[in-house]
């Protein structure tokens, strides 16, 4: 470990371990490292430190290209020098929650976790029971990792609910899906961008749009609109990370933070200065 920084490359186990591309790599240093600053700058400010994962999966992955096998978030978070207090895993896929469980019991024995099973969308009431309730004798702060694979797989509603309890947000907001199905979510009946921005408004901010932006950018855009909406800081298109894919260089996702507090951002900055990506390009 470098600087209290967790090594992201780790050895294979018997537990079940899915296929990831080589940028799980990148993405695995930006939010170890990030966890780092925030674990260790609030270990004083604060009573109580809370990580949730929105998408835990099963604590490793193989990057296919590499044949490395990788830490997945809640274990980088796990290994940072000075851990969360809390920690909150939200997972749908059973065989992922079974190997996360059987990592994080042999890794980190005494650590204070919570799993939590099925659609995150429909657990955000277990997320919050499952953190300590703040009072006037103990602060609560929490750092929410949400890494949805889709538009689909997270809902706006599942953010503003959270975001009742003092937190700060690392939000992967796709690229690749909105730049392929952009005709189909068009569509007056499609839901999807909807769900995940909170709002129908984005249609009308859409066809007004002109000249009109790449969707993937559009996009972003509304989704920092709707934080801004909740009081959160948004450093713009250029403060996010861009991860593209490995052979063919397409964006794939771009992580992207939000904080009500000015000290979160200048972690981010830290967090984004401090690693060495292969891949972030706007």
């Amino acid at each position: 470990m470098r600087s209290g920084l967790p090594e992201i490359s780790t050895t294979a186990d018997d537990d079940y371990t899915p296929d990831a591309g080589e940028w799980a790599e990148d993405k695995g240093r930006r939010v170890a490292y990030y966890c780092a600053e925030f674990a260790t700058a609030m270990k004083d400010r604060w009573d109580v430190r809370v990580y949730i994962d929105l998408f835990a999966g099963a604590g490793k992955v193989h990057a296919r290209e590499t044949d490395k096998v990788l830490l997945g978030s809640p274990l980088l978070a796990l290994a940072v020098r000075h851990p969360f207090d809390r920690y909150i895993f939200c997972e749908q896929a059973r065989g992922n929650l079974r190997a996360l469980k059987s990592r994080v019991t042999a890794m980190h024995p005494q650590a204070q976790v919570s799993y939590i099973e099925g659609d995150v969308n429909a657990s955000t009431e277990a997320i919050l029971r499952a953190m300590p309730t703040p009072s006037k004798g103990r602060r609560v702060l929490g750092f929410c990792f949400a890494d949805p694979f889709k538009l689909k797989n997270l809902k706006f509603s599942t953010i503003e609910t959270l975001a009742t309890r003092y937190m700060d947000f690392l939000v992967h907001v796709p690229a690749m899906d909105p730049t392929r199905a952009w005709s189909r979510y068009l569509k007056p009946g499609n839901h999807t961008v909807d769900e995940f921005l909170g709002t129908s408004g984005w249609r009308k901010d859409w066809h007004q749009a002109n000249p009109k932006p790449p969707p993937d950018v559009f996009l972003v855009r509304a989704f920092a609109k709707q934080m801004n909406g909740l009081d959160f800081k948004y450093g713009g298109l250029e403060d996010a990370v861009s991860v593209r894919s490995t052979e063919k260089n397409l964006l794939l996702y771009r992580l992207v933070f939000f904080s009500k507090h000015p000290l979160g951002g200048k972690f981010w900055r830290q967090a984004k200065k401090g690693t060495s990506p292969q891949m972030d390009m706007f």
